[in-house]
């Protein structure tokens, strides 16, 4: 194990990662990264939604290597980190010293993401399904990764049995038996 340990949490969009990954942050006083807040940057600078913003990335693969090299590069550089990515797990793989996935039902994730931003769910429904299509596609175009395949995570939790506290409960107890080398 690292001695500035790193914790990276992937998942679909709307599965409660991001929720996991800053209450565990919070929670273990380590520095929160996020990826995908650094992708809407990246879409709201260009000013684009974020369908148009992943089409846009279909044709350049700059902004996912910029994205990805971006949070390897913060975690070559330091530990004590929790960082939130679609690829977290692909992309840190030989640094984390724990790679989660939380996931849950695709309706589920679909009316989080619709409540969250106050949008309609059919809306939403569409930009999510265009949005990881996109992704399957260019991930498997750009790294040759099969985003579908989970065999690499040393945890996935299903948000939608575990609310965001257990989440935080399992995250917590699976690092703590990383941490101590059993």
């Amino acid at each position: 194990m690292a001695e500035l340990p790193i914790i990276a949490v992937s998942g679909p969009h709307g599965s409660g990662k991001t929720t996991a990954a800053r209450e565990i942050a919070d929670f273990l006083g380590y520095k929160y990264i996020s990826a995908g807040e650094r992708f809407r940057n990246l879409a709201q600078k260009e000013g684009l939604n974020l369908e148009d913003f992943s089409k846009a990335a279909e044709l350049n693969e700059k902004i996912d290597r910029q994205i990805d090299e971006y949070t390897l590069e913060i975690a070559k550089k330091g530990g004590n980190l929790v960082i939130d990515a679609q690829l977290g797990g692909w992309v840190l793989y030989d640094i984390a010293d724990l790679i989660v996935y939380v996931t849950a039902p695709l309706d589920l994730r679909i009316k989080r993401i619709a409540e969250r931003e106050n949008k309609d769910i059919g809306f939403i429904r569409k930009e999510t399904l265009a949005r990881e299509n996109s992704e399957k596609q260019r991930y498997q175009k750009l790294y040759n990764i099969d985003i579908t395949d989970l065999s690499i995570y040393d945890i996935i939790i299903n948000s939608q049995k575990f609310d965001a506290s257990d989440c935080v409960r399992i995250i917590k107890t699976a690092f703590e038996k990383i941490s101590k080398g059993d």
